[in-house]
């Protein structure tokens, strides 16, 4: 072992502040994928520790608790040094409607990401009061060619995103935060059970301070990339997405992982397992 860490991210402009200096760190291999292709790679072992989609997470932790069973090896633990949450409109998660909201058949889901799919899910079935059926563009099939009644947009497209021909438009954090009153948590820190997780904690929350002191300059620098104006992009940053992991995200994200596993959308009996850190009171 040459003692680095691989450490898996998004590519989005939204972790930028979370994952500050590590791709210069000899000590750190850093993996950016879609969100999506996270879980896999710790499924895998290929990496430490992720910034994984929430719903993934209650994922994880069930599968660790069957192998467990069966005596295979360590599970998942949350890492409570971030998250990515917005405690109202979020601006990069977007259903796009072509039909009026409560007749939709068919919604077309993002591909790269497994959470805002699940909130687009559970939103349309219980603040739209209707079943339609969620497709992903592969899982399409016949009649594909046909625009769909809804289609979700996520990440750095949906910032810049324009849908002349939308009847209507959701943002899905404002629905979420009309709805529950609590922040929505997209993704956290997921390691590992059997990692080194005090070091992790201690490489993640560095590159937290760091980058939360450097979010304006992070959003500038992005915003060319995504083709957005600067000013719309420190907003985002500093104004919609919110890097906290404490007991009202935590609360939001429980709120969340019930609501999934009432729709069958989750595995049923899954608890939120924090990592407490070394000098941590009980």
């Amino acid at each position: 072992m040459d003692g680095k860490v691989t450490i898996g991210t998004v590519k989005y402009l939204n972790a930028w502040p979370l994952t500050c200096g590590l791709a210069d760190r000899p000590d750190v291999v850093l993996r950016a994928e879609v969100p999506s292709a996270l879980p896999g790679l710790l499924r895998a072992g290929e990496v430490d520790v992720a910034l994984a989609p929430s719903i993934e997470y209650f994922r994880l932790v069930a599968e660790g608790r069957e192998r467990a069973r069966a005596g295979g090896p360590a599970g998942f633990v949350a890492l409570p040094v971030a998250s990515i949450a917005s405690h109202g409109a979020v601006g990069s998660v977007r259903l796009f409607g072509f039909a009026e909201p409560d007749k939709l058949r068919r919604v077309l889901l993002d591909p790269a990401s497994r959470t805002s799919n699940t909130l687009a899910r559970v939103l349309v079935i219980r603040q739209l009061k209707c079943r339609p059926h969620f497709v992903l563009p592969q899982d399409a099939g016949p009649g594909s060619h046909r625009p769909p009644d809804a289609e979700l947009v996520i990440g750095d497209r949906a910032l810049a995103e324009r849908r002349g021909d939308a009847q209507w438009e959701l943002d899905l954090g404002r629905e979420w935060n009309r709805m529950v009153h609590r922040p929505f948590v997209y993704a956290f820190w997921v390691a590992r059970s059997d990692g080194p997780l005090e070091r992790l904690t201690d490489l993640l929350s560095e590159a937290r301070d760091l980058g939360l002191a450097q979010r304006e300059a992070l959003a500038r620098r992005g915003a060319a990339q995504i083709g957005i104006a600067p000013e719309a992009a420190v907003q985002y940053l500093t104004q919609q997405i919110h890097y906290d992991f404490g007991r009202k995200q935590q609360d939001g994200l429980r709120a969340f992982y019930r609501m999934a596993a009432e729709e069958g959308l989750a595995p049923e009996g899954v608890r939120l397992r924090l990592h407490q850190a070394a000098g941590d009171g009980p």
